[in-house]
């Protein structure tokens, strides 16, 4: 009997230590957003330094461009240099989070590679893309004027 009890608790300390290896191995394997770049039609999709984003806060990033009101819209999304998985972010779903409204916070997903948000600005100015990892959830986008 004593060893038969032996065996189960050395069998659900092996199981028990399993899973706690498996919790750390995935909070580690964070991607680091501070390599992204908004990268789009402005910057030929090109990462460019100037439009590369910066911490606000704890998992927030921002960079700021100047846009052209023409009535065109321009197409865009984070990236980093390399279009890397988990660090290509466009938007979550075409019906919902394509198109980006200044003030209004949209979705994104950082795994697939095609889908490009649009942004049509109503007037000239500065504006600042941000993108928001805190959360738990799809990253969420969002675009204000800043002039």
């Amino acid at each position: 009997m004593q060893i038969k009890r032996l065996v189960v608790i050395v069998l659900i300390s092996l199981f028990v230590s399993g899973c706690a290896t498996n919790v750390i191995q995935t909070f580690t394997n964070t991607p680091d957003y501070s390599k992204l770049y908004l990268r789009g039609v402005f910057s030929w999709w090109e990462a460019d330094e100037k439009y590369k984003v910066i911490e606000l806060s704890n998992n927030i990033f921002a960079t700021k461009i100047e846009l052209i009101a023409d009535g065109q819209p321009y197409d865009f999304k984070f990236a980093d240099a390399n279009w890397s998985p988990d660090l290509n972010c466009g938007y979550a779903n075409a019906f919902n989070d394509q198109i980006v409204i200044v003030n209004e916070v949209v979705s994104a997903n950082c795994e697939r590679t095609d889908e490009n948000f649009k942004f049509t600005p109503s007037e000239t100015g500065l504006y600042e893309f941000s993108i928001n990892f805190s959360g738990f959830g799809s990253p969420k986008v969002l675009i204000r004027l800043v002039n």
